[in-house]
């Protein structure tokens, strides 16, 4: 009775995985967050990163990386998910830098045409 009971749990466990597993495969750049639910269930963590959304799920060594709600990317080892990590990292500490920059030149374009103003303003009053 105990081995067929252990037969029984093992085979429901071993399909669980493979059916996840398969379901992770049909997911596609593109999808929603809904789509992918829908297809593989909720994730064993879920990271949020400013406008990113990763869901790992653990148990396939597969990661899902959403960029405003639509799946960005797919990343099917550990390795591939460090990579995939560091380059996005990369990319956004050079975007964020640039977006300071810009706003550093429009506060000081800002400041100087106060100062302009000022200065003028001040002369007609004089």
């Amino acid at each position: 009775m105990k081995a067929l009971f252990f037969i029984l749990v093992s085979t429901i466990l071993i399909s669980g995985c493979s059916r996840s597993e398969k379901g992770l495969a049909t997911v596609e750049i593109g999808m929603s967050k809904t789509d992918v639910s829908a297809i593989v269930g909720e994730p064993a963590k879920k990271n949020i990163i400013n406008q990113t959304e990763i869901w790992d799920y653990t148990d396939s060594s597969r990661t899902i990386v959403f960029r405003k709600d639509t799946v960005y990317a797919i990343m099917n080892s550990p390795r591939a998910r460090i990579d995939s990590m560091d380059v996005w990292l990369d990319s956004t500490g050079s975007n964020v830098k640039k977006g300071l920059n810009k706003i550093g030149d429009k506060l000081e374009n800002a400041g100087d045409k106060i100062k302009n103003t000022v200065r003028r303003d001040s002369a007609k009053a004089e």
